[in-house]
């Protein structure tokens, strides 16, 4: 059907998409000749966690010693025409006991993020300097990487105070009040709630899909037809969707909100657990104490990090079910390429989904699991409804 194959290329796309935007990248690489290599995206916005890459070019071993409660890395501020030192104390030292030192093997790279203290120690805009300090043969070196912090743009304001925020307040709110401080319920009742938001227009689409199934036999005859007059197949295919009031484009609405809100809920699950900009709480919740979240959902998966096997296999599953449910009642003629490409459909978007869940945190392949419950329960409905 069209409204199925437009939909998967809108999947399609949307993955690629989302691959370009979930890649980490290093860009701004500079003194690429250096044993000890620090590299990083070269522009962070304020609030934003700085995270930088370093690789070992030495042939031995480098530690960066664990120095909680001080800042990990040297950080200068380029004020005035000259760089001025910055450093952070934690007050709370608690949360040292669980960071340990960071050793680098030859040839290796490894991630370090200025979490806890990320707030204060970029709070300008402006250029910053990242270092390292080693002692070699008695002799300090220093190595070293420049970023920019910069204000978020229009779009970026717009995207965190419309979707950002909701989410990432709503989520901590019921986690707030569940009992265990549960990231794994939150993220089920989250899901119910947008699903009740997104109710009207889904049915809507559903049941878009399900009369565009019950004329799909007229527009297989027309193809056959007025296969040699495309302009008069246009003309009364159009007569067909206006007469029966149905669109091939009908079930793309409940997608086009979705996917904004599921890159939402990835952001607030891959940075929401680290408090490296206060501000986002709403007034309600600016005391709240993001070490209390419990993520580990039944004791059984943590939601902050990737499960690769199990939780893929179920949510492809699951997709694959809920595809089957769609097509249920669809007859269609086996002269048109549809079929097959329906049947492509029902394999190829599972396996996508798949690797996609299996490419992120848990917690948003278990938003997406628990949103495909909901929509195969949607589907049984409408499938069974006489109208």
């Amino acid at each position: 059907m069209q409204n199925k194959f437009f939909r998967f290329l809108f999947f399609f796309l949307i993955f690629l998409i989302v691959l370009q935007l979930f890649s980490n990248k290093d860009v701004n690489e500079v003194n690429k000749n250096d044993d000890i290599l620090i590299s990083s995206k070269s522009k962070f916005v304020i609030g934003k966690e700085v995270v930088v890459k370093i690789k070992n070019r030495r042939d031995k071993t480098i530690t960066i010693t664990n120095s909680c409660p001080n800042n990990p890395l040297l950080v200068e501020f380029y004020e005035n025409g000259e760089w001025s030192g910055k450093n952070i104390t934690l007050k709370n030292t608690s949360v040292c006991e669980q960071l340990k030192d960071l050793s680098i093997e030859p040839g290796k790279t490894e991630t370090l993020g200025f979490g806890l203290w990320n707030q204060d120690l970029f709070e300008y805009t402006g250029k910053y300097k990242i270092s390292y300090v080693i002692t070699v043969n008695e002799k300090e070196r220093k190595y070293s990487h420049e970023i920019d912090v910069v204000e978020p743009s229009f779009i970026r304001k717009g995207w965190n105070t419309l979707l950002y925020k909701p989410i990432f307040n709503t989520l901590f709110f019921l986690v707030d009040k569940l009992p265990g401080h549960s990231l794994g319920w939150a993220i089920i009742f989250l899901t119910l709630l947008i699903k009740i938001i997104l109710l009207g227009p889904n049915q809507k689409a559903l049941k878009s899909q399900k009369a565009l199934q019950r004329v799909q036999p007229q527009l297989d005859a027309l193809k056959q037809k007025y296969k040699n007059d495309p302009q008069r197949l246009s003309k009364e295919t159009m007569a067909i969707w206006k007469k029966y009031k149905v669109s091939p484009m009908g079930s793309c609405l409940p997608m086009l909100i979705q996917f904004p809100i599921l890159i939402a809920l990835f952001y607030v699950v891959k940075g929401g657990l680290n408090i490296t900009n206060p501000d986002m709480f709403y007034e309600p919740l600016k005391n709240f104490d993001l070490q209390m979240v419990n993520p580990i959902f039944l004791g059984l998966l943590d939601l902050t990090k990737v499960n690769v096997i199990i939780l893929p296999i179920v949510i492809g599953g699951l997709q694959f079910f809920q595809i089957r449910l769609s097509f249920a009642k669809t007859k269609q003629s086996s002269n048109t390429p549809m079929p097959a490409m329906n049947k492509m459909m029902q394999f190829f978007l599972p396996v996508m989904i798949a690797v996609f869940t299996a490419s992120v945190p848990a917690a948003v392949g278990f938003y997406w699991g628990t949103s495909t419950l909901f929509a195969i329960g949607q589907q049984i409905v409408v499938n069974r409804s006489k109208n």
